[in-house]
């Protein structure tokens, strides 16, 4: 029984002091992102600097959000996991994007703890900001960011950006903002037409195929955002709507 007792109190010892390490953590994870730029073309490199003396899991969120002249928005989302060894400072991953005189770009690093998801450390880097100040609205607050949904943009031609373009517009227009991911994937289909799915959280939730006509191609856009508020609607609203 003492032999017992004394594993059990070595046992609690060594998660207090384990807990103790991870609540001496704050500010020794740190995010940084690198630019790069070579004639316009942009290279940001996402990292994270562990200067604590344990391996730290980690997960992170790298978003680039970009303006053009012609006030179309575009969205780069990328994430994974990692454990950083101590003293270490991991590359965890990196955007490129080709930025005209014209155009606007923020890019957002996130870097949470894994067990609890809380943000532990963020940087943020922005590039000609005065060509967004007309327009400030459009973007994401850098407060609200982990608070609102996200949209990514993987369309392919000029009908799939102009449906992109309109759905991103009629969703910053929208007075609730969701709190998953969507994300717009554009792939061939028959003749010269091409299949757009729209994803919800990896979820497939609408698609079509498109047709040259550009009012076809908005009435598209505002039936994915209906079909997106309705999705996200609490059960109790949902019962409502349908009755």
């Amino acid at each position: 029984m003492k032999i017992r007792f004394y594993f059990f109190v070595l046992f609690l010892l060594s998660m207090s002091s384990i807990s103790a390490q991870y609540e001496n953590l704050s500010g020794k994870m740190k995010a940084r992102i690198i630019s790069e730029n070579a004639d316009g073309l942009y290279n940001f490199a996402a990292t994270a600097e562990n200067n604590s003396e344990i391996h730290y899991p980690i997960k992170y969120i790298l978003l680039a959000l970009k303006k053009s002249s012609t006030g179309n928005t575009s969205t780069n989302k990328q994430e994974g996991k990692y454990v950083v060894k101590p003293g270490e400072t991991l590359k965890l991953s990196e955007i490129k994007t080709n930025l005209d005189k014209n155009d606007a770009l923020k890019v957002y690093l996130f870097i949470k703890d894994e067990e609890n998801d809380k943000v532990i450390s963020k940087d943020s880097i922005e590039i000609n900001p005065e060509k967004s100040a007309a327009k400030k609205s459009q973007y994401i607050p850098e407060n609200d960011i982990e608070l609102v949904g996200l949209t990514i943009d993987e369309t392919r031609t000029k009908i799939g950006k102009h449906y992109y373009d309109q759905f991103f517009m009629y969703y910053l227009q929208n007075d609730r903002k969701f709190p998953g991911t969507v994300k717009i994937v554009e792939i061939p289909g028959l003749a010269r037409s091409t299949r757009i799915s729209v994803f919800y959280n990896d979820q497939e939730i609408y698609n079509f195929n498109t047709t040259p006509d550009e009012e076809t191609t908005e009435n598209e856009a505002r039936n994915t955002l209906e079909i997106l508020k309705r999705i996200t609607l609490p059960k109790n609203e949902l019962l409502k709507s349908s009755t």
